[in-house]
């Protein structure tokens, strides 16, 4: 019996050491956005990871522009994707036709969602269906520059001048 735990507690140890998380590496495509992409092959949960504090403290007010995850079948190949969430909240699937057969599809979708800077868990799970075919994803997330202190200085004198000039003219 004792032997029996402790061999059921090694399989679960490995289990779970074996499930790993991919950290998503962002491009800059332009000002102010970035974008990535991603796959996997296996059964079960893919978990992918989001770190949008690595791209610096000039940046504020991040927002997914867009999620995108597809699967193909192929004859009686193919990947069968069950569910995609980001933190935790569903992502709804646009095509959910995943089938044995001439042809399957499945892409899931997520519009525009404020993000904030730190650490998001974008999971994959789904069933591979005969041979080695997998998903993939792309993201793209985009940012507000954090204004400049001088930008608010210079922003402070105009209100100055406006409310100046408001005043002289109640005195006349």
């Amino acid at each position: 019996m004792f032997k029996n735990v402790v061999a059921l507690a090694a399989a679960l140890l490995c289990g779970a050491a074996s499930a790993t998380t991919t950290l998503l590496e962002l491009s800059k495509d332009g000002s102010g956005q970035w974008s990535t992409s991603f796959s996997a092959t296996a059964s079960g949960n893919n978990s992918f990871s989001l770190d949008l504090s690595s791209l610096g403290a000039g940046w504020s007010n991040f927002s997914l522009s867009s999620l995108i995850v597809t699967a193909n079948f192929s004859g009686n190949r193919g990947y069968d994707v069950t569910a995609v969430t980001l933190d935790g909240n569903t992502v709804t699937p646009t095509v959910n036709a995943s089938y044995p057969g001439p042809f399957g599809a499945d892409v899931w979708t997520q519009g525009q969602q404020s993000l904030s800077a730190g650490l998001h868990t974008l999971v994959v799970s789904g069933n591979l269906v005969g041979g080695n075919v997998g998903f993939t994803g792309s993201l793209s997330v985009t940012a507000q520059p954090v204004p400049e202190p001088e930008s608010y200085a210079l922003m402070l004198a105009g209100l100055g001048c406006i409310a100046l000039a408001a005043r002289r003219r109640l005195g006349r």
